[in-house]
């Protein structure tokens, strides 16, 4: 009888464990890449362009990428010109925001090189 009482509260206390971890599995990460032939500083311009045409605020800058944000969400632009390279992440809760969002900042910047 008293293997029967445990279950309920042990298969309760799994499916909260469950839930809790599944809800702390992390933010959704979505990428994008771009050949970059243009100088660091040039590269770093358009990420900002890009980032704030997407509608993320409160930039931040590093010597190699530039952040915004909005809402749960964080865009980064990382330039790495000497490696020919842009690389566009943004990460949040959802994977499918994430992801069109990525698309929108990696829209905005190919539209600054056109």
């Amino acid at each position: 009888m008293a293997k029967k009482t445990l279950i309920a509260p042990v298969l309760g206390a799994l499916a909260a464990i469950a839930a809790v971890s599944a809800a702390n599995a992390g933010p959704a990460v979505a990428t994008r890449w771009q050949k970059a032939s243009i100088p660091q500083e040039d590269c770093l311009r358009r990420a900002e362009g890009a980032i704030a045409a997407a509608g993320f605020g409160r930039l931040e800058r590093t010597e190699q990428s530039r952040y915004g944000t909005r809402d749960d969400y964080t865009a980064a632009v990382r330039c790495v010109t000497e490696n020919g390279i842009v690389f566009i992440i943004v990460s949040g809760p959802s994977r499918q925001i994430a992801d069109g969002l990525s698309g929108t900042v990696f829209q905005h910047y190919s539209a600054e090189n056109k």
